[in-house]
């Protein structure tokens, strides 16, 4: 596949996300390049998984300490474990103790909880220190890495707590892919077929005539495709007080869902879940018609992700909507899909969702 960069235009900010194969070298080379040359100091942040099952991330840090400044590595708890306050205060204590400053750099390796993790830090460790993120699984290739939007979980909800800190670059190699267990980088996929039904629809018919088995040209162009839909988004409203929203689409439901299972459901199951039920509940509002959902869940069900909500939207998924973090007063801001690349928004009470859904088009009455 040919190496691709997609600009994420933030005037004095902006930076490139590399979409490719690469070596580790040239990873490294690449985030050496987009950090100040009067860097002191490198902490990478590294998913223990990620740092145990791949060598190609182990070379990565190698090939990094040969041209960075005291690089030093710290091995992240694997997942959503990483994600909250705990982890990030033992995180920056680690930084301090090895005398980290306003020069020092981050570098997050992993998933999206990693890189959340390591954003976060980022953004807190001194008030700001810069870094750059180079995400392992298809997830935080095309969604999590991307955008700025770092954040932790309380036990009320998910992401709760979060900061938008900018990284200088992000490297995406594809590479990572071929050691991801199936489960991850199949999920990976709901944010992708979510660019889809937000942006750009012809991925949902390159979806649909490809499945879950994509050739590394066929990863390439969908990473490609996804990152340029929130690249557009970010760049015309980085702090989410508008347009951005529309990335949340299927996460009102579907982080619910998520925080409701333990966080047994990976994050890309549980928006796959979400955006079948924000399709339902809008044709239920008449927004977008009963065939768009059906369209959906037969996409995700081929893709081998989960679809039916139904049976898991219980009484703690249903209360975890009330804390959803895009609540204003009495009401959440939800995203809907009125046809394959228009979105609308609409201010709807967590009780009257719950209550809509289960009118939607087949329910048991």
């Amino acid at each position: 596949m040919a190496d691709t960069d997609v600009r994420v235009e933030l005037g004095a900010r902006s930076y490139d996300v590399s979409i490719g194969a690469f070596s580790p070298d040239e990873i490294a080379d690449k985030v050496a390049a987009a950090l100040d040359p009067k860097t002191t100091g490198v902490a990478v942040l590294i998913d223990a998984q990620v740092a145990e099952r791949s060598a190609r991330a182990r070379d990565l840090v190698a090939a990094l300490a040969k041209r960075l400044p005291r690089v030093e590595r710290l091995d992240l708890r694997a997942g959503e474990a990483c994600k909250n306050l705990t982890e990030i205060e033992q995180t920056c204590e680690w930084m301090a103790a090895r005398e980290y400053d306003r020069r020092a750099a981050v570098v997050g390796i992993g998933g999206g909880a990693a890189t959340d993790h390591a954003g976060f830090a980022a953004a807190v460790y001194l008030r700001g220190v810069p870094f750059v993120t180079v995400p392992t699984t298809l997830l935080a290739m095309v969604d999590a890495s991307v955008g700025g939007k770092t954040g932790v979980d309380l036990h009320a909800g998910k992401n709760l707590v979060g900061a938008f800190h900018q990284p200088r670059a992000v490297v995406a190699d594809v590479g990572f892919l071929e050691t991801l267990p199936a489960r991850e980088r199949i999920a990976g996929l709901a944010e992708v077929v979510k660019c889809g039904f937000i942006a750009d629809a012809g991925l949902l018919d390159l979806l649909e005539q490809s499945g879950p088995d994509l050739t590394v040209a066929q990863h390439g162009e969908i990473i490609t495709r996804a990152v340029r839909v929130k690249a557009d988004v970010v760049a015309a409203d980085e702090t989410e007080s508008g347009r951005r929203a529309i990335l949340n689409f299927g996460h009102t439901v579907g982080h619910a869902l998520e925080a409701a299972s333990g966080y047994g459901l990976l994050h890309g199951e549980a928006v796959a879940l979400g955006m079948v039920a924000a399709l339902d509940l809008g044709a239920v509002l008449g927004v977008g018609a009963p065939a768009l959902a059906d369209r959906a869940r037969k996409l995700l069900a081929r893709l081998g992700l989960p679809v039916d909500y139904e049976r898991r939207f219980d009484a703690q998924a249903q209360a975890g909507i009330a804390v959803d973090k895009k609540r204003r007063g009495s009401t959440i801001r939800f995203v809907l899909v009125p046809t394959p690349g228009e979105t609308r928004f609409m201010e709807i009470t967590p009780a009257d969702i719950a209550s809509h859904l289960a009118r939607r088009p087949g329910a048991k009455a």
